[in-house]
Order: structure tokens, then sequence, then C-alpha cells
């Protein structure tokens, strides 16, 4: 990588080699997609030049994990969740997001649905008395909507998990 570009230029590039990576590996199966993350990642991690460059890379890769595992069962899923809250979410766009791939794994795993519901009570702990944007407001609340009825679609085909309704 040249050494003049700027933050903001190698940013953009990083971006960049994710998203080209994303199509390739769309029907890809899930072991593929992980090699080819992580090896990205190792690639990237070399280049940056300071901690907050390495945390934006990890975290941006774990996301990119985060989403090719979803739909795997928990047990494939989970560790990948744990590694995201364990380097943290950049916004609670991405934390609602990694709500609803909880949801769509957590079906048939009672420690899932749990997991999921603590998601779930946590966003709306954290959006509790903020004024939001009424567009902003409506995404956070279809994307727990949908993490909802996903458990209860987990729920339905063997495990009882108590959906709490909002209100």
């Amino acid at each position: 990588m040249p050494r003049h570009m700027t933050q903001e230029q190698r940013f953009l590039r990083w971006a960049q080699e994710r998203e080209n990576l994303f199509l390739p590996l769309l029907k890809a199966p899930l072991t593929e997609k992980i090699r080819a993350y992580k090896q990205l990642e190792k690639r990237l991690l070399k280049e940056a030049r300071t901690p907050h460059e390495h945390q934006v890379i990890s975290r941006s890769i774990s996301m990119d994990l985060l989403k090719a595992a979803s739909g795997s069962p928990w047990r494939v899923f989970s560790p990948y969740l744990r590694r995201v809250e364990r380097l943290g979410y950049f916004s609670m766009f991405d934390r609602l997001e990694a709500c609803v791939l909880a949801a769509q794994s957590s079906r048939g795993s009672s420690v899932g649905g749990r997991k999921t519901q603590a998601l779930i009570a946590d966003i709306e702990r954290r959006l509790r008395g903020r004024k939001l944007h009424p567009g902003v407001r409506e995404e956070f609340d279809g994307g727990l909507s949908r993490a909802r009825r996903l458990m209860a679609l987990g729920a339905a085909q063997g495990e009882s998990i108590k959906v709490r309704a909002r209100g």
C-alpha cells in the first residue's frame, strides 16, 4: 500500500476490498467465507498504522463474519456474535442487525432465544427516551419486530421461547 495515502483513503480502499469479496462469496460454503474474510483481515491488519485502524478493520470483518454465519445453527453462529460483542459495535444499526441475525440463527436453541431476547431488551433500553427521526424510529421498530417474528418461528419449530411484546 502506498505510504502517501491518507487514513480516509485507506478506509475507503479497505471497504472496497471487503465489498469486492461479498458477491463472489454469496453462494460459497460458510467455511470458504470464513477463510476468505480471515485472510483479508490478516492482510489489512498488516497495513493498519494505528490502533484505531486495527479496531476499525477488526470490527468490520467481525460484522462480515457474523453476516456470513447468519442462518447457521446457533452453535456455529454464536462465536461470531461473541466476537462482535467483544470488539464492540460501530453503531446502533449494527447492533440491530446483529440482533436480527441472532434471531434468525436462534431457531431451535433456547440459549439462542434467550440471547436474542437480551439483545432486543438492550436495544430497547438504549433507545428509550431518545428523540429519533421518525424514519430512524420506524427502522428500529421494524428490525425489532422482525427479530421477534423470527424468534416466534423458532419457537413454533419446537422451542418454547417467550417473546416479550413491546409496549
